[in-house]
């Protein structure tokens, strides 16, 4: 089970409540803006070390531009 994208941007990580984060995601205490979300999409493993998120990355840049672009539209409240 994945935490409810709405209201994604300007959120601190770990912080959705009904959802078990890694110590990782919830010390880490990212606020996912536009910046941070292009660092993490291409190696979450990397940008948060412990995180559990298993999804490997987006290596292409415009991939993740695209990818966030999407998110900012859609997950707006």
């Amino acid at each position: 089970m994945c935490p409810n994208l709405n209201g994604l941007f300007g959120r601190q990580s770990g912080t959705t409540s009904g959802y078990s984060y890694s110590t990782a995601n919830k010390n880490m205490a990212v606020i996912w803006e536009e910046s941070t979300l292009y660092d993490y999409l291409l190696n979450p493993k990397k940008y948060i070390p412990g995180t559990k998120m298993v999804f490997p990355g987006l290596k292409k840049p415009q991939e993740r531009a695209d990818l966030i672009a999407y998110l900012k539209e859609s997950t707006s409240s």
